[in-house]
């Protein structure tokens, strides 16, 4: 194998961390195993309609240039999200013949797929020109075998994995020293973009009734971008003293918060995985989720809490029952899943696809 490709419309800088942080952490690990891994990536997180034209445009000429006066030393190209990204693992099979894996996550297909006919459209064909398909939840897997006509021997059911060797245990006390947090408060914490669909208006009004029904002194820390200044204004009344608004953070950072938690809550609408609760399944942190998705799954044998989605009662009671309950993090029901879900063993299953994806580009 010469080099792999991997193409992005998100990826982490220094000014935005977060933004795609998974896609650079699985590229770390191909290096890491040997690969000689090319990016082509979109880092500008601006939403907009100028932005977006603006920002793609960019980044679609930066992608097509490598491809272009590399298309002799690609082996293959891995394109993280259906749509856009794989449009142009697309066009570089159509020039060049360059095989190509594509990874959904989640929202291309639950959502961009369903913005108009012509992505859909796009999005099928995407798939169906693809040597494999990897989706990152069995849900989603059944979407696309489903939804696209997409043959199940085709799609592999993988995660990004969680790297154990940065995701994992620590003391709370020196964790919350770290971080300046009273060592007295039972602490919930979210992490994730500030939006609607990531279930923080539930998140908030279930906070609030844990308040008034619990003497336990509590707080709420929401860690993600603040970009969509709508939502912020709508939720504004529900933020009090209790609860942390905190930018995004460094890995290294994110790690300390999980570690200083009592509890990781992620009431999502839709999740086509949920890495954010496996990596805090990894420090030693329950996890309350929706019953969403590639949720469902990761958590369903214990490793975690599960509750109706978009339900703030049935979040409260559960928030609640964590405060007072013992063995509320079930070691070996996690165990299971980080086994499954580590971040070395997915990356040996990610090399086999490619290879046998170059395979059988060289018998067509």
């Amino acid at each position: 194998m010469k080099k792999v490709f991997v193409i992005s419309n998100m990826y982490p800088t220094q000014d935005h961390i977060s933004f795609g942080i998974f896609v650079k952490n699985q590229v770390d690990s191909l290096k890491k195993a040997g690969m000689d891994v090319e990016v082509g990536v979109n880092t500008n997180p601006a939403t907009g309609a100028k932005n977006a034209l603006k920002k793609y445009a960019a980044w679609g000429l930066r992608v097509m240039k490598t491809g272009l006066f590399q298309s002799k030393r690609i082996s293959i190209t891995h394109a993280h999200y259906v749509f856009p990204s794989g449009m142009f693992s697309l066009l570089l099979k159509r020039m060049f013949g360059i095989p190509y894996v594509v990874t959904a996550h989640g929202g291309d297909i639950e959502k961009m797929a369903k913005k108009n006919a012509r992505i859909r459209k796009w999005t099928g064909m995407i798939l169906r020109e693809s040597a494999h398909v990897i989706a990152v939840g069995p849900v989603l897997a059944k979407q696309i075998e489903e939804d696209f006509k997409i043959p199940i021997s085709k799609i592999t059911i993988m995660s990004m994995g969680v790297n154990r060797e940065i995701f994992k245990r620590g003391d709370q006390n020196e964790a919350r020293t770290a971080l300046q947090l009273n060592t007295d408060v039972y602490l919930f914490t979210f992490v994730g973009n500030v939006i609607q669909q990531k279930g923080v208006e539930e998140l908030l009004q279930a906070f609030q009734k844990v308040k008034e029904r619990t003497d336990v002194k509590v707080k709420l820390a929401i860690i993600g971008s603040r970009r969509d200044m709508s939502f912020i204004e709508k939720i504004k009344p529900l933020v009090n003293e209790d609860v942390l608004l905190i930018d995004p953070v460094k890995q290294s950072e994110l790690v300390t918060w999980f570690q200083a938690s009592d509890v990781f809550v992620l009431p999502s609408h839709i999740e086509g995985f949920g890495l954010v609760a496996l990596e805090a399944i990894a420090t030693g942190t329950p996890v309350i989720a929706s019953r969403v998705g590639g949720l469902v799954s990761l958590l369903e044998n214990g490793a975690g809490h599960l509750v109706e989605v978009q339900n703030a009662q049935a979040l409260a009671e559960e928030m609640l029952r964590s405060i007072h309950a013992t063995d509320y993090y079930v070691e070996e029901s996690a165990e299971t899943v980080l086994n499954m879900h580590d971040e070395k063993i997915i990356t040996e299953k990610l090399i086999a696809i490619y290879e046998s994806a170059i395979k059988q580009g060289d018998r067509q």
